[in-house]
């Protein structure tokens, strides 16, 4: 028997133990929906129809209580549309049990539908706990999609919540916040895509992802703790109006925000109607966004303000906005391309974000608002309009130090042969040198 032939025989009977087992049909494709066992909750088998106009609510919220009295596992939902309706102030659906995984067909192909306003899904604890004892943990949502259906109230509640998995999950067409996350900590956004969703025009607080420390001044979403590392990968926010991604302490909070990392995201949209795609307050600690796309083409048709936005608000400290592009089209869209604060003590770290603008700011790139911080801006700029207002800072970042060396520079005093304008300081005899055309020269230090 040669290897292939092996091989071959090795799959057909792998293929027909799983017929057997009811996992793959006759012709070796899988169905998926067929997997049974103690740790697999099909919400069909529960009750649920997903044909987008029957109310699902009870039957898949029977498959989730089933898994959360088991222990955990995985709640499935095959190809469908399932309708459900929130109820008053609660939750359509909610998440009672750690280690439970909601498991889609596709982020496309298996829906949960708003049927009402109000929140779609809650993965909560009770309440705020700084132990995180009674958080709701190690759950998350994959290959699964959620429909706002127009309506207000949150997509996904992430309350008092540790160690969420989001991924390959798609959002569409809510009138509000999507994600709202709230004393949760240590979770993970992976090719999260979140389009058409927005809050009403003008509004301070409807992003499509609100993380912020506490969501109310007492009672349930009310929180002294905060928000820490939560990561951002790969994600993509579209036609938002009125932002894409916030990160403040929120209501009656004097906690920071920190460890945030949004990485390889994109924010664009054509339906601006207020907010900055992406806005840290002053609270903020240890927050790093890089590697970001940012495009503000038009404004809603229902903005008939047409209101120019500032596109990031950056107030965090101890951290690093970088390789960000801002980019616009036809329309006056820009006020400025970042509106730029650093807090007390702190550096606001500015690197390499660039502004390739088809219609000029009617402010600048950068906006220096009033602070008391240093400021590291480095490789910033925009391709026409204004660079820089505001107040322009007094204090700046240290340089890096330059290379000291006890006696005449030459080539030999690096590790590497350096570039002409490449400097360094000969500290026996008090001169600076500079390499040009690749003569050190120099000139004595007074």
């Amino acid at each position: 028997m040669t290897e292939t032939t092996r091989r071959r025989a090795l799959f057909a009977g792998a293929i027909a133990g799983l017929a057997g087992a009811g996992v793959v049909g006759a012709a070796g494709e899988a169905q998926a929906g067929s997997a049974t066992g103690p740790d697999w909750f099909n919400v069909k088998d529960y009750g649920a129809i997903g044909d987008g106009t029957t109310d699902d609510t009870a039957a898949v919220q029977r498959a989730l209580d089933a898994a959360a009295a088991g222990g955990g596992g995985t709640v499935y939902f095959p190809v469908g549309q399932y309708r459900v309706v929130p109820g008053t102030g609660t939750p359509a659906l909610a998440l009672k049990g750690n280690g439970i995984k909601l498991l889609g067909a596709g982020a496309k192909a298996a829906t949960l539908v708003k049927g009402g306003n109000g929140t779609l899904l809650a993965i909560s604890g009770p309440a705020t706990d700084p132990s995180g004892a009674t958080h709701r943990r190690y759950c998350s949502v994959e290959n699964l999609g959620f429909n706002g259906s127009g309506r207000t109230g949150l997509l996904l509640e992430l309350y008092y919540n540790d160690d969420t998995y989001v991924r390959d999950v798609y959002m569409s067409s809510n009138n509000d916040i999507a994600i709202d996350a709230v004393e949760c900590w240590d979770s993970r956004f992976y090719n999260l895509v979140i389009e058409s969703c927005t809050g009403t025009a003008d509004s301070t607080g409807q992003p499509n992802i609100y993380l912020r420390n506490s969501a109310a001044a007492s009672g349930y979403g009310y929180s002294g703790d905060n928000n820490n590392q939560l990561h951002f990968v790969g994600c993509r926010l579209e036609a938002f109006g009125t932002g894409a991604i916030w990160i403040t302490a929120g209501v009656n909070n004097s906690n920071n925000p920190n460890g945030i990392y949004l990485t390889d995201c994109k924010f664009e949209s054509s339906q601006m109607q207020g907010g900055p795609h992406l806005k840290t307050d002053a609270s903020c600690r240890h927050v790093y966004a890089s590697n970001i796309y940012c495009y503000a083409g038009n404004f809603a048709s229902s903005y008939t303000s047409r209101k120019p936005q500032n596109i990031i608000a950056w107030a965090a400290s101890f951290s690093a906005l970088e390789n960000v592009l801002i980019t616009n089209g036809s329309v006056a869209t820009v006020n400025a391309g970042v509106d730029l604060y650093s807090g007390p003590g702190s550096t606001a770290v500015v690197r390499n974000v660039v502004g390739q603008y088809t219609t000029a700011p009617t402010g600048p790139h950068i906006y220096y608002e009033p602070s008391t911080g240093d400021f590291r801006v480095e490789a910033s700029w925009g391709t026409t309009g204004a660079q820089a207002s505001g107040t322009v800072p007094t204090k700046n970042a240290p340089n890096p130090p330059l290379r000291l060396v006890a006696g005449p520079v030459s080539d030999a005093s690096f590790t590497h042969p350096p570039l002409d304008g490449t400097m360094a300081v000969d500290t026996t005899d008090n001169r600076l040198y500079v390499r040009v055309g690749g003569v050190w020269c120099w000139a004595t230090l007074n």
